[in-house]
């Protein structure tokens, strides 16, 4: 490694000699530059970071704190109008010269303001404690938010009257700084941060009188709630209309099957059904004395042993004083001259008479106390109007069957005042008719026009009849189809078999002759020259008498099939 070096420096050294003048000046001075640039950048970097003195200071403590350190002649940075960092090695002698000039931030007071405390403190003197301690508390948990970095408040709390219709409200102002990263609070956060003041002042701060500014004096909970306000209110409506929606149909099925069970459902027609609903919220507070049983009723007899008493005595009182005598009059110290005057002492000589009587009773009676809240509504009124139609139908033949003739009339029986009258009141027991909320129930007979039912039941019934008539007819085809084609298979087995018997016959004499013409030719001796099919022929034959002969029985069965057959 030392050879190493030794031959990097004698190539160097022989490349510097090479140079000129002005070469040689100019890589001297990078070299000087790089050296200083290293010396500066390894005593920077080995220096100590700057300490954090105090953070979060208010505007006037440091303006304050800056300038005292100026005063000081010591070295500081700050970050912001909030932070100030100092050496570390200087930052115990600057805290412990700031306390002695009584310098030192005082932060955030909070109750802490009453831990201690001072016999010659006014009422306002305490007030004056309670709002700055209130208020630091307030600004402390407002500053505890993820988004604030930094808050104000300031709260204006008005005197007390003694008369309770002209209390004076408080009000309040807050200013925000946002924490890094956050641009703005949303409409729900300030209503937060205004509740939140609302709540910790107490009933006199409406959320309403609370404003809320930003680090730019800009009032952020200035928005209109007027939207809000609809929306809610839209929103409520519409949630009532269902529940109304919800009791109408209820009832309205409630009353619909009632009806169904005693009239079919195509003669029933709800006209209408209103309902009218009350809102209101309806909270009551009563109290109710009654008297106390000292004797409970048996429900096992008929008659009743209840015993009651309007009050017990709980404690009791009697004080009585009588009095005869002279009044004396105190005459001082033992062994001292009284100071009365001697007529007055001679007048006091009379006799006196004193008498009381005092009576004190207290009694207990039975007390019971209700909170009654009522339903979330009420139904106030109640309409309803139905239709029920009369019994209609077509007239009918003798047969029983609809007579379906369009110049007769349908027939329509109406119903009778006693069954409306029954109707009625079952639709009024459905509702809880309430005569005196004005509900209101109309049933009537109303004959429905059906007379487009009648039509499409005329017309299915001459459809049907139609389609008999064709099925009839379709029948009557078949029939005389199948007939004829039975007739024709008759007729050509009866011509088939005259032709068999044509050509049997013909056949039959044909071999008679040829029989005939082979026994003459054997008779005068003449020998004849037979076919092949004829030698088959006679030998079939042959055979087949030689078999009749043999086995008459299986050729009398074998012909009984071939008749069959045919």
């Amino acid at each position: 490694m030392g050879e190493f070096f030794n031959k990097m420096m004698e190539q160097v050294k022989e490349i510097y000699s090479k140079l000129d003048r002005s070469k040689r000046i100019i890589v001297g001075v990078v070299i000087a530059v790089v050296i200083v640039a290293f010396a500066v950048l390894f005593s920077v970097s080995s220096a100590e970071p700057n300490a954090l003195l105090f953070a979060d200071l208010p505007a006037d403590d440091f303006g304050q704190m800056t300038k005292k350190l100026d005063e000081m002649g010591f070295y500081y940075e700050t970050s912001g109008t909030t932070s100030i960092f100092v050496k570390p090695v200087e930052r115990p002698v600057i805290v412990t010269r700031l306390a002695q000039e009584n310098m030192l931030p005082k932060g955030i007071p909070g109750f802490k303001l009453f831990d201690v405390s001072s016999w010659t403190e006014t009422d306002r003197e305490l007030d004056v404690k309670y709002m700055r301690a209130l208020r630091g508390e307030i600004q402390r948990h407002i500053e505890s938010l993820a988004n604030i970095d930094k808050a104000s408040i300031e709260i204006a709390m008005s005197d007390e009257s003694i008369y309770s219709d002209q209390q004076t409200p408080y009000t309040a102002a807050v200013t925000v700084h946002l924490a890094p990263g956050y641009d703005k609070l949303s409409m729900k956060e300030i209503k937060g941060i205004t509740f939140l003041v609302s709540r910790a002042v107490g009933p006199r701060l409406k959320p309403e009188n609370v404003t809320v500014t930003d680090e730019f004096g800009k009032i952020i909970s200035d928005f209109d709630d007027d939207f809000e306000n609809e929306k809610k209110e839209y929103t409520i409506i519409e949630f009532r209309k269902k529940i109304e929606e919800k009791a109408r149909i209820r009832l309205l099925k409630d009353i619909r099957d009632g009806l169904e069970r005693i009239y079919s459902a195509d003669r029933i027609q709800i006209v209408r059904l209103n309902m009218d609903f009350n809102w209101d919220k309806i909270t009551e507070e009563q109290t109710e004395h009654t008297p106390i049983t000292m004797v409970p009723d048996d429900p096992k007899t008929p008659y009743s042993e209840r015993k009651i008493q309007d009050s017990l005595i709980v404690s009791k009182k009697n004080t009585k004083e009588n009095f005869q005598g002279h009044g004396w009059n105190p005459q001082g110290p033992a062994g001292t001259e009284g100071n009365t005057p001697p007529g007055y002492k001679a007048s006091d000589d009379q006799f006196a008479k004193y008498d009381k009587s005092e009576d004190i009773e207290n009694n207990a009676v039975n007390k019971t106390t209700r909170s009654i809240s009522r339903d979330p509504y009420d139904i106030t009124r109640v309409s309803v109007a139905i239709a029920i139609d009369g019994v209609q139908d077509l007239p009918r033949l003798p047969s029983g069957e609809y007579d379906l003739d369009p110049g007769k009339k349908p027939i329509q029986t109406p119903l009778t005042p006693e069954d409306l009258k029954k109707a009625e009141n079952m639709v009024k027991k459905a509702i809880n008719f309430d005569d005196a909320r004005g509900d209101q129930v109309a049933v009537e007979n109303i004959m429905f026009d059906r007379a487009g039912y009648w039509n499409s039941l005329r017309e299915e019934y001459r459809k049907k009849e139609q389609m008999k008539m064709l099925l009839l007819a379709a029948l009557i085809g078949v029939v005389a189809l199948f007939v004829g084609f039975i007739l024709f298979r008759a007729v050509q087995k009866e011509l088939e078999r005259r032709r068999r018997a044509r050509e049997e016959a013909l056949a039959l004499e044909q071999q008679r002759m040829r029989e005939a013409a082979l026994k003459a030719a054997e008779e005068e001796g003449i020998d004849v020259e037979l076919s092949l099919e004829e030698r088959a022929r006679l030998e079939l034959q042959q055979s087949a008498l030689q078999l009749a002969k043999e086995r008459p029985d299986d050729v009398a069965q074998l012909l009984r099939t071939w008749l069959a057959e045919e």
